[in-house]
Order: C-alpha cells, then structure tokens, then sequence
C-alpha cells in the first residue's frame, strides 16, 4: 500500500507510440526522470531500446541474452543515471537499489499479478510519486500462455505434477487478465 504510486492500464492501438509520449511527457515533467520499460521477450527488449535510442532517448537494455559484461555495464549506466531509462525482461530489478524511478511501464502483460507488483513496485521507493503503466493487448495474453505450456522449468517434472503447475498458471493468467479489463 504505497499511496505514491499511481496505477494505470491502458489499451493504445500503437503501443511505441504511446510510450514514447509517455517518456517525453515524464521528461517534461521532470527532466532526466528515471524509469524501466519491461517487455516480454529479449527480441521485444531489443526493439524498443533500438527505437527509442534512434529517438534521441538516453536508454539501454537488459536479459539474460546479453553477456554478464553488458549487463553489468548496462545495468550500472542506469542506477548511475548515465542512461534515463532501462528497457528488460523481468530479469532485471532483482537486488537492484535504485529509490528514484519515476515510471515503470509494462509494455506487455506481465504472467501474473504478483510478477506485476514486484516489478512495478520498483518505482518511487523513495516515496515521491511514480507511474506504473501497463499498456495491454489480447496478444500478450497468448504470449504468456505460449510461455506456460512451454516452460522449459517445468520439464523435469512429472506429466501430473507438470499439469497441476500449468493450470495453476494459466488460472493466475486470468486473474492478471481480469485485472487489465
């Protein structure tokens, strides 16, 4: 229950679009304001970074595709304010110890509401107020169940065991659904 936090979904016919009015909206408002863009894929990570970067912002990337070196330079780039905004996979934020992120964008659906509030509960931890923006499509919700009936984690299991995970998931997907409607 953090009062500086504002919470909003939105359903925009051009996501790009609306993010970059989104950043150059917050930058207005508060100049060189930090923020995290998170995206579903590293192939999506890598799109947005490369087309807000060609848009003048001061932006970098993170996942697990990259090598520890990159991360870590990237990684460090933004928490030293070197980079204004940090395009990722749900990989990153874990330990991060960054208090003055202004927005947290979820351009695709997270999996789940808890994934949701971890991750957009790294915004204004230093309680001045903050922007968690969800932007959903029904695409992301495909997406995610791909990811559930596929999830290489799960492999070891047993067949019933591994059905019990799924449809656990799945149930939590719609929750995360009923939330963005």
């Amino acid at each position: 229950d953090r009062k500086n936090l504002f919470f909003s979904v939105e359903k925009p016919a051009d996501k790009y679009h609306a993010l970059l009015t989104f950043i150059h909206k917050k930058d207005i408002q508060m100049p060189g304001a930090s923020g995290i863009v998170y995206c579903l894929t590293r192939k999506k990570v890598d799109e947005i970074c490369y087309q807000l970067r060609e848009e003048g912002i001061s932006v970098t990337r993170y996942h697990a595709g990259l090598s520890d070196e990159e991360r870590r330079q990237n990684q460090e780039d933004f928490i030293y304010d070197r980079r204004q905004v940090m395009v990722a996979t749900n990989a990153f934020g874990m330990g991060i110890d960054k208090s003055d992120v202004r927005f947290v964008v979820h351009y695709n659906m997270p999996k789940n509401m808890e994934s949701y509030y971890q991750e957009a509960g790294r915004a204004g931890r230093d309680g001045e107020p903050a922007e968690c923006v969800l932007y959903y499509e029904p695409m992301d919700v495909r997406t995610n169940r791909f990811f559930i009936d596929n999830n290489e984690n799960d492999q070891e299991l047993d067949e019933v065991t591994r059905k019990i995970v799924q449809e656990r998931d799945r149930e939590r997907l719609r929750q995360m659904s009923f939330y963005c409607f």
